[in-house]
């Protein structure tokens, strides 16, 4: 466990120690210089789970140009469309791009798209050079395959394991010096867009020779190995490795109701994760976590939930990446409240005795931070929200302090210390905990942080801005 931890934190220090840092995509579609298409690419951010994971920007050609600025604090992949048409396909589904990096696609023939009838030049281009070696091996080999209904099960095993052999052999024989994280990463990336039909074919399959194959050609060969080491799971393969562990516990998933039991029963389930994941810490807390907040979404306060809560908190360290976002979550649904359900109408007293209510804000995005003198991570939070409070200034968002704490004088000599010193700075009156507000959301541990819409809407907890402000930004501009 403590290795992971390692893992993560080394991670988190290359990834984020330059900031955020400007990367740049554009285009050009010949086809639109008279009539403007619509282009989008989606970024999939690997240090958030469930909700802001995947962010869609949108925009049209002008003259046949498109431009895509977005601030990156590390790797992405991202995919892209235009006029709803899948970009990279066939091919592939999305690129990997670094914060710096400046990309310029060509796209000679909109009707005919695809990563191998693309242009690509500019900063970064090195990556996707690599990437359409393997793209183009691969699609040769697909060439070979009959009609994938046609094929049998052991036919689509031998032939994906002709396909990863490829990705294998150009990973390790390519000349052309790319950064060894880089290549892990579109590695990976390219596996997953290999293995994904053949694990859902495997599952689904009535062979008898499923085990057989999957031990053969799978395990003994450690093909999921790309996806188990580091962190590299934050990028790809997550629906595959549902599956994997289907394959690994069952002789035919799909005789026995494997599926079935995944989606029924995710106490199991998670039991699983644990059982064929134990010596993969990332992985399995990477699936743990998604399960967890999956079945809170789903199934809200009930026994499942109690239960994975406790597998999820009992089998991961608490300082690891995603327990603050579960263990958010987790209290939320404790407390009954659902996104978008009315927020409680607060009305609280400011420092001079004004009284402040829910109403007041109407028509801004209102994020709550609870804190109380003494806190040592409020503390350490204070400064974040102080210089996220410059950058939002004159935008419609209101940033609110509220102090649980038991005495005024206790609750005035914290400001700016445990707090941020510019929020409007409200008090529980000497409640504490036993406050209306504070019973309604039930915080697990302090600081907390929550959303509120401009409706007066709940929206939730946002990500924790400490360890990358980034994300938390992103979280709070879907709003705006």
């Amino acid at each position: 466990m403590k290795k992971f931890i390692l893992i993560i934190y080394l991670s988190l220090i290359f990834f984020t120690s330059t900031g955020q840092v400007k990367t740049k995509i554009t285009g050009f579609i010949p086809e639109s210089i008279q009539s403007p298409a619509d282009v989008e690419i989606s970024v999939f951010y690997p240090f958030v789970i469930g909700q802001g994971r995947k962010i869609d920007y949108k925009t049209k050609t002008s003259k046949g140009n498109f431009t895509f600025e977005i601030e990156l604090t590390e790797p992405v992949q991202i995919g892209g469309a235009i006029n709803e048409k899948i970009l990279f396909l066939p091919g592939t589904f999305s690129i990997l791009v670094n914060p710096g990096d400046s990309l310029h696609i060509l796209v000679p023939n909109a009707k005919k798209l695809g990563m191998m009838d693309l242009n690509f030049s500019g900063k970064g281009v090195d990556k996707i050079d690599f990437q359409k070696e393997i793209v183009k091996r691969k699609l040769a080999l697909y060439k070979e395959d009959p009609a994938y209904r046609l094929q049998s099960i052991s036919y689509k095993f031998a032939t994906t394991d002709k396909k990863l052999n490829a990705i294998d052999s150009i990973y390790k024989n390519y000349k052309i010096d790319i950064k060894k994280r880089d290549k892990e990463l579109i590695k990976a990336n390219e596996y997953e867009t290999v293995l994904d039909m053949l694990m859902l074919s495997a599952v689904n399959s009535k062979s008898d020779s499923v085990r057989t194959l999957f031990e053969k050609f799978v395990q003994k060969k450690n093909r999921f190995s790309p996806f188990l080491e580091n962190i590299n799971v934050y990028y790809s393969g997550l629906t595959i490795l549902r599956d994997y562990i289907l394959l690994s516990e069952y002789q035919n998933p799909s005789k026995d109701n494997a599926r079935e039991m995944m989606n029924n029963d995710p106490v199991n389930y998670c039991r699983l994760i644990l059982k064929h994941l134990s010596k993969y810490p990332a992985a399995k807390e990477y699936l743990l976590a998604n399960t967890a907040l999956n079945v809170f979404s789903d199934e809200q306060d009930s026994k499942n939930t109690d239960l994975i809560y406790r597998l999820y908190s009992d089998n991961v360290d608490h300082g690891s990446k995603f327990f603050k976002k579960v263990a958010d979550s987790y209290q939320i649904v404790k407390t009954r409240l659902k996104r978008g359900m009315p927020f409680y109408s607060f009305s609280l007293p400011d420092s001079i005795g004004r009284i402040h209510k829910l109403t007041d804000f109407k028509g801004k995005v209102v994020i709550l931070d609870f804190w109380f003198n003494g806190c040592g991570a409020c503390r350490v939070l204070a400064p974040v929200m102080a210089d996220l409070e410059k950058e939002y200034s004159g935008k419609e968002i209101q940033f609110i302090s509220i102090s649980i704490d038991s005495k005024k004088s206790l609750w005035l000599k914290g400001i700016g210390k445990y707090c941020s010193s510019s929020s409007l700075q409200l008090f529980t009156e000497g409640l504490e905990t036993k406050h209306p507000l504070v019973e309604f959301l039930n915080p697990g541990g302090y600081p907390f942080l929550i959303v509120i819409d401009k409706n007066g809407n709940l929206i939730g907890p946002p990500p924790d801005p400490r360890g990358n402000s980034a994300e938390f930004k992103r979280f709070i501009n879907q709003y705006l």
